[in-house]
């Protein structure tokens, strides 16, 4: 099957059930996939990292850690920061 689009025929109230199961979590909270759960933003990973964000700019510059963009905000996630860390 070559065609990457489903069509699954069922009521209004059943796929809306499954939708509400899939986005939130018991106790109704918005369940994140694990990615958006590990982002930090600049200053958390100066902050884990106990350095200053010029120093994290330069570090990141240098290869050390690895910064993600999603348009015009930077992250980092906290497992790559973590093994950094301890990498070296």
């Amino acid at each position: 099957m070559n065609n990457p689009n489903v069509i699954i025929a069922t009521d209004r109230q059943t796929l809306i059930e499954v939708f509400n199961e899939i986005l939130f979590n018991k106790q109704g909270e918005k369940a994140l996939p694990e990615f958006e759960k590990d982002k930090i933003s600049k200053l958390q990973a100066a902050k884990l990292a106990g350095i200053t964000i010029p120093t994290l700019n330069k570090l990141t510059k240098k290869g050390k850690f690895r910064q993600y963009n999603l348009g015009r905000r930077k992250y980092f996630l906290r497992s790559e920061m973590i093994e950094a860390l301890r990498n070296h």
